[in-house]
């Protein structure tokens, strides 16, 4: 299952209002696609931030001027075709790694083990030679194009691909310096999908650790 025909409709994205609408679009739904809006940001921070000079002669990218008459002040157009593509190699990967049938699950809540299943196709899917906490790696777009993520990149991919699944419990977390996910009846249960600080070291899966579990906020 790909976009639906009302997401593809707001495509192309044209200039920060086309981006806007969209968003807009689906923040007003109780499940807003995390995976669409994660490439979408991707796709236009990585030519916006990502490079010191706009890269305006990129096959297959169209810039608009934000600005009549000022070149310089150019925006990446999202086009529907290239968002699309993007999203359904991430759907596929998630869809074709995890079967939902070896794993308990008791009212439409996910298991532990499950979660964590889930993190390990995230975690698996990484260059495993990079500084996991470079600036401009936190999007899914940085995840399907260059295999990198840095520690909440990967938390939010996590919780991104179990929305894929149709695992509706699981949630992002935040606090000052980490992120994790929250699962189960009412968000009670807790787990580690990434790493903490500088190191690298496996944490998926055990629940957070009590002084990292003042979280500021949800998604």
């Amino acid at each position: 299952m790909g976009l639906h025909s009302a997401q593809k409709k707001l495509f192309p994205l044209r200039g920060i209002d086309g981006v806007v609408q969209l968003f807009d679009a689906e923040l007003r739904k109780p499940e807003p696609d995390l995976a669409l809006l994660s490439l979408v940001l991707g796709f236009v921070e990585h030519f916006l931030a990502v490079n010191r000079v706009i890269p305006v002669n990129v096959p297959g990218v169209r810039f608009e001027p934000l600005e009549p008459d000022c070149p310089t002040s150019c925006f990446p157009t999202v086009e529907l075709g290239m968002i699309s593509a993007l999203y359904e190699r991430f759907t596929a990967q998630i869809r074709g790694a995890v079967d939902l049938s070896q794993y308990r699950r008791t009212a439409s809540v996910s298991s532990r083990e499950l979660v964590k299943k889930v993190s390990d196709v995230i975690w698996n899917s990484l260059s495993r030679s990079y500084f996991k906490d470079r600036a401009h790696i936190q999007s899914l777009f940085s995840l399907i194009t260059g295999t990198k993520l840095d520690s909440t990149g990967v938390a939010f991919a996590v919780v991104a691909a179990c929305q894929v699944l149709g695992l509706k419990d699981v949630h992002l977390a935040l606090s000052e310096d980490h992120a994790w996910v929250i699962f189960g009846k009412d968000g009670e249960e807790t787990a580690e999908v990434t790493w903490h600080g500088k190191g690298t070291k496996h944490r998926r899966g055990p629940q957070s650790q009590p002084e990292l579990m003042k979280r500021v906020g949800s998604i």
